[in-house]
């Protein structure tokens, strides 16, 4: 009976100094919650997945340098030194033809926070009209060519996708669209490739497609693996950049 007292009155005190607004603020992490990432399951192959993660400080970008001061329930970090240049994560790829296609260009993958989306930004040169597959592949095994890059990056998954299907491949990212005589400047954000963890894509190539992906739609084998997009026309090692 008294451990009961003793508790409510524990429980009490904490109530009425949240609602005061006194004791608690200045405690690090107050303010932050767990955040819980479902990867849906696949009937008859796999359950749901979750990734749980700690919600992380964000930064204000631009300032010189933190104060010292201030509460870390706003979410900013007490240092006395500036902040990154660019925030999170960031990885390159540099992508080279395949045989004499003339297909070059460099991507770059930024990442702010964790568990968050990664977005892919660069030039594509050489390519020939019209849409062409975009993957990540299995793995980084590039020598003179494209052909030992293996299959797309699975992770969890056995089927083929696009970019915004609840079942893909981690690696299938969707089309590019080139013109006649321009440069392709790409710019594409997807939320289930990471630069860390087991979905991480450094380590691994980026290839761009002879062909257009259909997304695993045409109900045929290659459909259900490749999207139909045909051999790489160019690839590239995906790495963290410094």
């Amino acid at each position: 009976m008294n451990l009961r007292c003793h508790v409510f009155l524990c429980q009490l005190l904490w109530l009425v100094a949240v609602l005061k607004g006194k004791t608690l603020q200045g405690v690090p992490g107050y303010g932050r919650n767990l955040l819980i990432k479902t990867v849906p399951g696949i009937e008859d192959y796999q359950s749901n997945l979750y990734e749980v993660f700690m919600e992380p400080y964000l930064y204000e970008l631009g300032q010189t340098s933190y104060p010292l001061i201030g509460n870390r329930a706003e979410k900013q970090i007490e240092v006395p030194v500036g902040p990154r240049r660019v925030p999170g994560l960031q990885a390159v790829v540099y992508l080279i033809p395949d045989e004499e296609s003339g297909v070059s260009g460099e991507l770059i993958f930024t990442q702010i926070i964790p568990n968050g989306p990664v977005t892919i930004e660069g030039n594509v040169t050489g390519l020939a009209p019209g849409l062409h597959g975009f993957h990540i592949h299995q793995t980084g095994a590039i020598k003179d060519s494209c052909k030992d890059i293996g299959p797309h990056f699975i992770a969890y998954y056995g089927r083929h996708g696009g970019p915004r299907d609840a079942v893909r491949h981690v690696g299938d990212l969707g089309n590019i669209k080139a013109e006649e005589g321009a440069t392709l400047n790409v710019k594409i954000i997807d939320h289930l490739i990471q630069l860390t963890g087991p979905r991480s894509i450094v380590g691994r190539s980026l290839a761009i497609s002879k062909s257009e992906d259909d997304y695993g739609r045409s109900s045929t084998e290659d459909s259900a693996l490749t999207g139909t997009s045909g051999p790489a026309v160019a690839c590239g090692i995906i790495g963290y950049l410094h």
